[in-house]
Parts: structure tokens; C-alpha cells; sequence
């Protein structure tokens, strides 16, 4: 049966005017004709019809978390403790953690790592209906080095032909992207952050072989060395980017130059604002101590690179219902407008992940991926922190903060 979703103000997405008592036409899960509810409605016949009434809200796309780990917890070195839990209590975990997201508004997630298959079974037992959840795009493990960033839950890869191998190993299990462990990273002691852990070589060869097999490659990438090598090897998106430079004396290293390759070559960036530094609005001010440490954001910001809207949920501190706070962490430490933020969590995320024809904007053709709020986005992001539906796919999947379904 086909479907007309009744809205009051509509954001489509695409940047375009507000559509004031708007209405969607939905076939299939798929968006068949926008355009107010005087136009679409008078022209269908209600016996043939069903009729989602969202005229008290305001409807906009569903959003996009581009980095979660859906089988950790906010509970301390919840990353590291995974390695002594079994397989079943972890998959149990990341459906548990995908309700939580699709509560809070979160039509897709793209998950960075996770060990062996667990978060690629439950993706597709979302596909298949048996748990719902919101759309999942999964790397599996990422790959690292010997005792590299993660190791305890990822592919340990060197050398030209080992880090192909492991390229070659994730893409026969099913992957949707590769994620490379190009720095250290604070969760595993020891590593280095400010170092890049593979050479240039080594990361060219990953890079050649996942574009070869039709997958995006994605860097962790906190020090300026990795972000170089990661850029130089063709990588379509950088997470952190934290610009760290090799000594601690110098703590950052912000390199216009590179930046304007990072521009040029369209890589994106997820800066992944985690629970223990993200902020609400009122004391996301210059003020706050971490107004300095978002100097180098607020400079890519001001340069115009794609950034990307992420959380690392399923880290300490950072629990899958809190996107709307690294929203508003982005726009008062970031300076980012609210219009630009909302872009970071639809509809460039949605091009980051290569899903630019199905999600990220409510248009004709595209998934009725969509959520309702009261009030408008566009003026004050905090209206982000109760979602009061969710769609996706056309159907009803949570109502105030509960989900409807398995």
C-alpha cells in the first residue's frame, strides 16, 4: 500500500526553502512525490492510501551517525574489555546499542570496527527483519599492525602482501568499506598517536586493492604524519584528524597545504566528537576549556572541507542516544551553522558512505528515511536531543524514544 506522510514544516535536506504543511508520497520505502499536503493529498483517495499524520512536527531526513563501534558500551575501556566476552554476549550488545541509535533518530550507522563478524551478522539480520535497527554500513575489523591500535579486536597486517591479504580477506567476508588503523590511537596503550603506523607503500597498496574491489577505505588518522600519508595514498575519508604533530612539544601541526589537497581530492572528515568532550549548546562557548583544542576543526571548517558528523559511540563516556550533543558540540566549538550540521548528518554523510542515491535528502526516488521533531532544527539544533518519530524505509520504527518492533 502506498503511504502519505503528512508533515508541517519539511526539510528536505538538500539545502532548498522549508516546505510549510508539506506531505511525502511513499511507495515501496521510497519517496515517489514531494510537495504540499493541498497538492499530494486532495489527489489521492484515502480507501487507497494510509496516511501518516506529522502535521504538529517537523520533518526532516533520518539521521546519519558516520562512526560507531556497535558492539561496545560507554562503560570504562569498554573497547578493550570486549576481547573476554563471547561472541553471542557481543552481538547481543550491538542490537541492543542499534535500538538505542534508532530511538534517538539514527537511520543509518556506519560502523568502524568491530571484532570478527559479529556487527556484519547483525546487519543483515536487520536486512532480513529479524531485529530492528537502523541501516548499517560495517567494515568488520579494522586492520592494524602487530600490537597496532586495536589489536585485541582487529586485523594485525604488514608488509605489502600482508596488508593486500587482509584487504582481500575482509572484502570475502562482506564488508561494505576498510578501515586502516593509520595512527595510534588512545584506546590501546602503547601506540603511538602522532605516528603513522604503516608506510606510504603499505598504505597505497590497501588503498589500490579495497577501489579495486569497490570499497571505500577509511583512515584513523590523529597525527599529522598519518593524515599526509593517508591523503597521499588516495583514502576517501579521514576519521579524527586530529593534526597531532610528532612531538608533544609542539602538540598540533596544521598544515594548510594539506588541507588543500584534502580539498581537492574530496576526502571527507569525520572528526568523531565523543561523549567525554562533547557538550550541549549553552556551554559550547569560547569560554570552555576545549574551545582551544577545536582550533584546527574550526580552521578545516573555515577551509570547506566535507565534514562528516560522528560520535565513536559504543567508546567510554559516549552511549548511542547522545548524537544530538556532538551535534551541538559542532556547531558552538566547531562554529559550524545549524544548516551545515544538519548537512554533516545527512546528507554529506549519506556522500561519504557512497549512499548519496538512497539516503541523506528527502527526495524523489531516495529511501523515506526521515524523523519528526517539535520544533525547527534550523534555528536552535537542541530540539535534536527528543526525536518523537521515526521512519524508515516508510514504516514507523520508534515513537518517543521507544522502537516499534522486534
Amino acid at each position: 500500500m502506498r503511504k502519505l506522510i503528512r508533515t508541517g514544516e519539511l526539510i528536505d535536506g538538500t539545502g532548498g526553502p522549508v516546505l510549510s504543511q508539506g506531505s511525502l508520497l511513499v511507495e515501496n520505502g521510497r519517496v515517489s512525490a514531494v510537495g504540499t499536503y493541498e497538492e499530494l493529498g486532495r489527489t489521492q483517495s484515502t480507501a487507497e492510501i494510509e496516511v501518516l499524520d506529522l502535521s504538529a512536527y517537523t520533518v526532516m531526513p533520518g539521521l546519519i551517525d558516520a562512526h560507531v563501534h556497535l558492539f561496545g558500551s560507554p562503560e570504562p575501556r569498554s573497547l578493550w574489555t570486549t576481547q573476554f566476552e563471547s561472541d553471542a554476549r557481543l552481538a547481543i550488545r550491538a542490537s541492543a546499542n542499534a535500538r538505542e541509535g534508532l530511538a534517538a533518530g539514527l537511520t543509518t550507522v556506519r560502523d568502524c570496527g568491530a571484532r570478527g563478524n559479529v556487527v556484519l551478522a547483525l546487519s543483515k539480520a536487520i536486512i532480513d527483519g529479524l531485529v530492528t535497527g537502523p541501516r548499517v554500513v560495517n567494515s568488520g575489523a579494522p586492520i592494524t599492525t602487530t600490537a597496532g591500535h586495536c589489536y585485541y579486536f582487529g586485523v594485525e597486517a604488514e608488509g605489502v602482501v600482508g596488508v593486500q591479504q587482509a584487504v582481500r580477506q575482509l572484502h570475502k567476508q562482506g564488508v561494505d568499506f576498510i578501515k586502516v588503523m593509520v595512527t595510534g590511537g588512545g584506546l590501546t596503550t602503547g601506540s603511538n598517536t602522532r605516528a603513522s603506523q604503516y608506510s606510504q607503500a603499505e598504505l597505497c597498496a590497501m588503498a589500490e586493492d579495497a577501489h579495486r574491489l569497490g570499497h571505500k577505505i577509511v583512515a584513523h588518522a590523529h597525527g599529522t604524519e598519518g593524515i599526509r600519508r593517508a591523503m597521499a595514498a588516495g583514502f576517501d575519508s579521514i576519521e579524527h584528524c586530529s593534526w597531532l604533530a610528532a612531538s608533544e612539544e609542539q602538540d598540533r601541526d596544521y598544515v594548510p597545504g594539506i588541507v588543500e589537497q584534502i580539498l581537492s581530492q574530496g576526502i571527507f572528515v569525520c572528526r568523531s566528537i565523543a561523549g567525554f568532550e562533547r557538550l550541549p549548546l549553552e556551554d559550547a562557548t569560547p569560554e570552555h576549556a576545549f574551545w582551544k583544542d577545536y582550533e584546527v576543526f574550526r580552521k578545516m571548517v573555515g577551509a570547506g572541507v566535507k565534514i562528516v558528523a560522528g560520535t565513536d559511540a559504543g567508546i567510554d563516556q559516549t552511549p548511542f542516544s547522545g548524537f544530538a550533543y556532538t551535534l551541538e558540540t559542532m556547531a558552538g566549538l566547531g562554529q559550524m551553522s545549524p544548516g551545515a550540521v544538519l548537512a554533516s548528518a545527512t546528507r554529506v554523510a549519506a556522500e561519504a558512505l557512497g549512499l548519496e542515491d538512497e539516503i541523506g535528502t528527502l527526495e524523489v526516488g531516495k529511501r523515506a528515511d526521515l524523523i519528526a521533531v517539535s520544533g525547527d532544527p534550523l534555528e536552535d539544533l537542541r530540539v535534536l536531543r527528543s526525536v518523537d518519530v521515526v521512519v524508515r524505509d516508510g514504516l514507523v520504527v520508534a515513537r518517543e524514544g521507544q522502537v516499534v518492533g522486534p
